[in-house]
């Protein structure tokens, strides 16, 4: 597979990688840009798969996700960061 982004995290407490897949943020629009209320606060679209500590897939630590709210969050941090490195 490869990656946009791998980096360091831990789900339920066990230490793994992110391998981003895809990345596309979408800005905020104006009220009178916008059609609905997802395009007036923007969004994320990304896909990720979790690796252990050696870069593999491991399906079964990604099951143990119950919400992937700060996952995202730190896929947004992590590609913001990388940008800034240009």
């Amino acid at each position: 597979m490869n990656f946009l982004l791998t980096f360091n995290t831990a789900v339920e407490g066990i230490p793994c990688q992110i391998g981003v897949l895809n990345y596309e943020r979408h800005e905020p629009m104006t009220a009178q840009q916008a059609h609905s209320d997802v395009e007036f606060y923007g969004y994320t679209e990304t896909d990720y798969v979790v690796l252990d500590r050696g870069g593999k897939p491991a399906p079964w630590l990604q099951e143990k996700i119950k919400g992937d709210d700060y996952i995202i969050q730190e896929i947004i941090d992590a590609m913001e960061a990388e940008k800034c490195d240009y």
